[in-house]
């Protein structure tokens, strides 16, 4: 107590590997508790993960997945022929962080993740779709993993969404989002000066997901919805609004084709 822990990150990249536990540790253990499945215990190459049990429903019902019997919050089905996963992870970056590393070492290489983001500009409204082509850690996961406070998704990824995007005609912001566990301790000041730097919006696990997928080799990029907006006096949620549940739906077209498409 009281003594300095020794570096484990120099120059961006993390040089401990004597780490107490693993995924794949928690892998053969969920396994010892599902014998009869565990041959079966592994995950498609491409995975969506969604924040919430109707968006997981959503894309189940689009996907025609069938849940697993390992795992509530797994479903797979297939988009475009290929077979695709649907992971339900709970708010927040730990707890992304944890199904995305569990999800990587089940055999999970293409993740897209798709959510919501405060708005915090006042040209960005409620329903507008947001690619995050960076995102600021103001959370405290990612840097576990090495790295500067910036993460990014992954470019090819990231070019894909694009495409989707365009081929649909459907309007699309790009730009960087600032990724905060503390929902209640968004400074007004802090995020106007995040917004003349380029920030768009406000989420929980972005900056998280894209440094662990850069760690691990894994291509994740984000695709989110705005739910609320934060760039006035007063904070105007939109979550039951018309234009979120529009956003909601042709999102959810965009992943699934970029799902379908041929991805190297």
């Amino acid at each position: 107590p009281g003594g300095r822990l020794p570096d484990r990150v120099r120059g961006g990249v993390v040089t401990d590997e004597d780490w107490l536990f693993e995924p794949r540790d928690f892998i053969r253990y969920l396994r010892s508790l599902h014998p009869h499945s565990s041959g079966r215990m592994r995950l498609p190459s491409r995975t969506i993960f969604v924040f919430g049990s109707n968006l997981h429903a959503a894309f189940s019902k689009a996907l025609r997945a069938r849940a697993v019997d390992w795992s509530p919050r797994v479903s797979v089905g297939r988009a475009g022929g290929r077979p695709v996963a649907v992971v339900r992870s709970s708010i927040g970056a730990p707890a992304a962080i944890i199904e995305l590393e569990e999800s990587i070492a089940l055999g999970a290489r293409t993740v897209l993740t798709f959510g919501s983001c405060g708005s915090l500009r006042k040209d960005l409204p409620i329903g507008q779709i947001v690619l995050p082509t960076a995102a600021l850690s103001d959370e405290g996961t990612s840097r576990h993993y090495g790295g500067e406070r910036w993460s990014r998704p992954d470019a090819s990824l990231v070019r894909r969404i694009r495409g989707a995007c365009r081929r649909r005609s459907l309007p699309l912001r790009e730009g960087a989002v600032w990724t905060t566990d503390a929902v209640y301790r968004e400074g007004r000041s802090r995020a106007h000066n995040l917004v003349r730097r380029g920030v768009l919006g406000v989420e929980m696990e972005a900056s998280a997901l894209f440094r662990v997928g850069a760690y691990r080799g894994a291509r994740v990029a984000s695709l989110l919805v705005v739910s609320d907006e934060l760039a006035g006096r007063t904070w105007r949620p939109g979550f039951d609004d018309p234009a979120f549940r529009t956003g909601t739906r042709q999102g959810l077209k965009i992943v699934v084709d970029v799902m379908s498409g041929a991805i190297p």
